[in-house]
């Protein structure tokens, strides 16, 4: 609260654009943690086995459990197979692309929140770094220099909207880019996962 007291206005914003990031980093946390625990290599062993004795169902089941986006793209995929045990390969494709894109919906969710916090936290504090001057400058206008204590109400006022905005952007921003590589890297494991099961259906 002091330094929502000290900053002005402005506070409140930056104040708030915390709230939503940090909002936003613990449901993204837990999705995480929750859904994407696995990579498809940590499961390919024992998924390529219930491929070697032709145990298709047993594959769906097994996948079912798995904690990744790729092992429910390539679940999606068996199942289509298993439903016509005649799809062909461009159709097991589009199955593949559509189970993905829904995938990435997920993954991508609310992460525009965070891009937003980030890239707008320091220009509300640079916001409140200009009207704090401003103000500084109207008291030096109206009760000159002589009091030294006006002057400095409106630059510490400048100061904490900067501080409070950089505060705020700059972890935002690395656990943005954090969470993007990860959504990178499970798009990748989603691509080969997709490709390698649809290959082998293609001998």
């Amino acid at each position: 609260m002091y330094w929502i007291e000290k900053g002005g206005i402005l506070m409140y914003f930056i104040a708030g654009m915390s709230i939503l990031g940090t909002t936003v980093i613990i449901e993204r946390f837990f999705y995480f943690i929750l859904s994407e625990r696995n990579r498809f290599d940590d499961i390919r062993d024992k998924f390529q086995k219930y491929l070697e004795e032709n145990d298709i169902k047993g594959a769906i089941e097994f996948l079912g459990n798995s904690k990744s986006a790729s092992g429910r793209v390539v679940k999606d995929v068996l199942a289509i197979w298993a439903k016509t045990k005649t799809a062909n390969i461009t159709t097991l494709e589009e199955k593949a692309r559509e189970s993905a894109l829904s995938e990435i919906s997920h993954l991508e969710k609310n992460m525009w929140v965070l891009s937003m916090v980030a890239h707008v936290t320091p220009l509300l504090g640079l916001l409140g770094t200009v009207t704090g001057m401003i103000k500084a400058f109207q008291a030096v206008a109206i009760h000159g220099t002589g009091d030294a204590a006006v002057l400095a109400e409106g630059i510490s006022e400048a100061l904490f909207t900067t501080a409070g905005g950089l505060f705020v952007a700059i972890p935002a921003m690395i656990i943005y880019n954090y969470y993007n590589k990860k959504i990178d890297n499970t798009i990748n494991d989603m691509e080969k996962a997709s490709t390698e099961v649809i290959n082998y259906f293609r001998r």
